[in-house]
């Protein structure tokens, strides 16, 4: 019964698709209301949509990155009730070496993934210490862990979310608000290791990237959403009440 989500109003950024509909699904599973938050209604990784996946709760479309759009979010989940949980997830990937990315880029990827979750926070933290009762899940990176290669924008990002996550504990979980961060390493549905061994470059387009990554992971496979979905449910149930500041990798061991 500790992981359980009944009587929860969630709110998971980015919860279109991947890890974040993932989490969505299983905050939904575990009793929780879900609203979400995605730049759009369609999922980009042809998966299935939010409302096939959460029972109670419904997707906002918007930009996390724009305030006006986060206040449409929480006014949205406050028809469902003040959100007790929220989890950070949206973001965009890595786009190379400080010297290709251009000051557009780089403001771009730090409006969504920090600012984007300063909006969030801003909104959710205060109702959340007042009633005494709050759990926040912000989504970094094993890049902020570890060297990471050609990710100067995301990697340094994500280190941003990881000192955001501590010094929102220091200032809130005396009230009663856990905070606490999850930093996947390579989370790709429907792939094993076994499917990049022995391929030339060209034979991996995309993902010729991730044979080194995958190198450094510990453990036989590649990590599924599901697998960071779990992670963070458990930060926000009543099993992990007494962790918070904490950043807890979900990289098969890579960051070790």
């Amino acid at each position: 019964m500790r992981l359980s989500l009944d009587g929860h109003t969630a709110i998971v950024t980015g919860a279109g698709a991947g890890i974040g509909r993932a989490t969505a699904s299983l905050f939904s599973d575990r009793g929780a209301t879900v609203v979400g938050l995605d730049i759009d209604t369609n999922p980009h990784d042809d998966g299935p949509h939010f409302a096939d996946v959460v029972a109670d709760g419904e997707l906002v479309v918007g930009d996390v990155s724009d305030p006006d759009d986060v206040d449409r979010l929480f006014e949205t989940c406050r028809t469902y009730g003040e959100p007790s949980i929220v989890f950070n997830n949206a973001g965009i990937g890595s786009r190379g070496t400080i010297e290709e990315i251009s000051l557009e880029m780089w403001r771009e990827m730090y409006g969504i993934h920090v600012e984007g979750a300063y909006h969030v926070c801003k909104r959710a933290l205060p109702g959340m210490a007042e009633r005494g009762d709050g759990r926040v899940v912000n989504m970094s990176s094993v890049g902020a862990l570890v060297p990471y290669q050609e990710s100067a924008d995301y990697a340094s990002a994500k280190g941003a979310l990881v000192s955001m996550t501590r010094q929102l504990a220091a200032d809130y979980s005396e009230a009663g608000v856990n905070v606490n961060a999850v930093a996947p390493g390579i989370i790709r549905a429907d792939l094993e290791k076994s499917d990049l061994e022995g391929k030339s470059a060209d034979e991996l387009g995309d993902q010729a990237r991730l044979v080194d990554a995958t190198r450094r992971t510990l453990l036989p496979t590649i990590g599924d959403p599901a697998d960071v979905a779990e992670a963070v449910a458990f930060l926000v149930s009543d099993a992990a009440r007494f962790i918070t500041a904490q950043v807890l990798p979900v990289d098969g061991g890579w960051s070790v």
